[in-house]
């Protein structure tokens, strides 16, 4: 495969079995917001259900979670939300999809630049990024004048067609030789790539990857 481009993968569920949600779900817990949290929590449980049986878009629902999660950080300072980030990536990176991490770093050594683009948090993407040698696409927070956490994204969570229109920016026309995703929400940034590849997929990624010959790893 030529050298001369970009690789590009998801993080949750491609890159680690991690999620954001849990670990800031416990980070809100240690930080006197577990009450909001736990409502939040049950309010979801029967979409979730929904969703598992095809009722819900499962991968709305996942956006608007993570936009509600979010506005459980406002008033956080930056060095809590740096904290946050840091745990974060800990647990990604401990329980990271080994085979799938190594094959995204020969990329890289090939000379591809590589990309992680993800719907959780710009900070996190750019901290697993910075691991593998690559570069981070995420959704941004939005802090105030004081550096706290407003509570509030700027812009959309990178997810679907916002996460393809960012890559686009970023590769600037470069040619994308593959692209690494675990779920239905990643077809649109696979379906741009020479080597989509499906990692662990969910059914509808699973019966897209199947129906166009894409590549399919059981990580």
């Amino acid at each position: 495969m030529s050298t001369n481009g970009v690789v590009v993968s998801d993080l949750e569920g491609t890159l680690t079995t991690s999620e954001t949600w849990r670990v800031v779900g416990a980070f809100l817990e240690e930080h006197g917001r577990g009450e909001a949290h736990r409502r939040l929590v049950y309010r979801h449980v029967p979409l979730v259900l929904l969703a598992r049986v095809g009722l819900v878009n499962a991968q709305r629902l996942r956006e608007r979670w993570f936009v509600r999660m979010t506005r459980l950080l406002a008033g956080l300072e930056q060095s809590a939300i740096n904290e946050l980030v840091e745990r974060v990536v800990a647990a990604m990176w401990e329980h990271r999809r080994v085979s799938v991490v190594e094959e995204i770093e020969a990329h890289c050594r090939r000379g591809a630049r590589v990309l992680v683009a993800s719907g959780t948090y710009q900070l996190v993407a750019d901290a697993f990024a910075r691991r593998i040698g690559g570069e981070g696409i995420g959704s941004l927070l939005e802090f105030d004048s004081a550096g706290r956490a407003t509570g509030a994204l700027i812009g959309e969570v990178m997810t679907g067609y916002a996460k393809v229109e960012r890559v686009r920016e970023r590769i600037n026309g470069a040619p994308l030789l593959a692209a690494y995703g675990d779920t239905e929400g990643d077809i649109p940034l696979l379906s741009l790539s020479e080597q989509p590849v499906a990692v662990c997929p969910d059914r509808a990624l699973r019966r897209v990857a199947q129906a166009r010959g894409w590549r399919i790893l059981e990580a």
